[in-house]
């Protein structure tokens, strides 16, 4: 990725400081990413598996100011930091997110682990509905406020965990350290974009971070969420509902809704 790039990107998440390697550059980038370059499943959702070339996903997420998932959203921010002088490592996850947290679950979720300051710290733009806009510590079992809720890694068995606190503490996913190779991140992508039980595949899922608050939207109800807990459920009945939020709550443009008309069938993506 040339200086060019770099720059199309820090415009795209309207980063304006200099880019450099410090604490404070890499929660301003963890904290700018998911506000402006939001979590979708269009591709897999409209039969495409989604590109781990990064070229291409450069030219979807940043130039076609589209979205992407875990893989494309990570992908991405471990490029650019690995160009600031980060040290980051790929990292598989085991979901459990609306589950318990021992729930068998595949390593489907990429996350990045960067190491900085002699302490290693999670970083991950790419879980949608709970992503992290904050990196956190990984060796600190105290919870941990961010820009949009408080978080908490716990150890067991070789196994991390991550927490969201909302209600009460939820599981997000669990990980045990290990070496991530790109035939691993192939294999995990094209389950998830084309096995017929997958809700990337069955399933619209957008989700958007901004100031104290949440947006998801999935099974044709846009949630909005706040930090402090308020929540606010709008049913989407019809396509033009459905084009308005995905352009004017998560950001998206006219290109995003060109590929999801490809998926209309008898007249409604509300009957997918």
């Amino acid at each position: 990725m040339n200086t060019l790039d770099l720059e199309k990107y820090f415009e795209r998440i309207h980063f304006s400081g200099t880019p450099e390697m410090t604490m404070e550059v890499l929660k301003t980038i963890h904290r700018l990413h998911p506000k402006y370059i939001p979590f979708e499943n269009i591709d897999s959702y409209t039969g495409t598996v989604p590109s781990l070339d990064l070229e291409d996903i450069f030219k979807k997420l940043v130039t076609e100011s589209r979205g992407g998932y875990c893989y494309e959203q990570n992908l991405l921010l471990s490029e650019v930091l690995k160009h600031l002088g980060f040290n980051v490592k790929l990292q598989l996850g085991r979901v459990v997110w609306g589950r318990q947290e021992d729930s068998v679950a595949a390593q489907t979720h990429l996350l990045l682990i960067v190491d900085f300051g002699g302490e290693k710290y999670v970083v991950d733009c790419g879980f949608g509905t709970a992503t992290l806009t904050a990196p956190i510590l990984l060796n600190e079992e105290e919870p941990q406020q961010t820009p949009n809720g408080i978080f908490k890694v716990s150890y067991k068995e070789e196994t991390y965990t991550l927490w969201m606190l909302k209600e009460q503490w939820f599981p997000v996913y669990r990980f045990i350290p290990e070496h991530v190779e790109p035939i691993d991140l192939t294999i995990s992508n094209w389950y998830l974009s084309t096995h017929p039980d997958s809700h990337f595949k069955n399933k619209l899922i957008l989700s958007k971070v901004d100031e104290n608050v949440r947006y998801t939207y999935t099974d044709h109800v846009l949630n909005i969420r706040s930090d402090h807990g308020e929540k606010e459920s709008i049913s989407i009945e019809n396509d033009m509902q459905l084009y308005e939020i995905l352009m004017n709550t998560f950001g998206l443009k006219e290109n995003a809704v060109e590929v999801l008309k490809s998926k209309i069938e008898n007249g409604s993506l509300q009957k997918s």
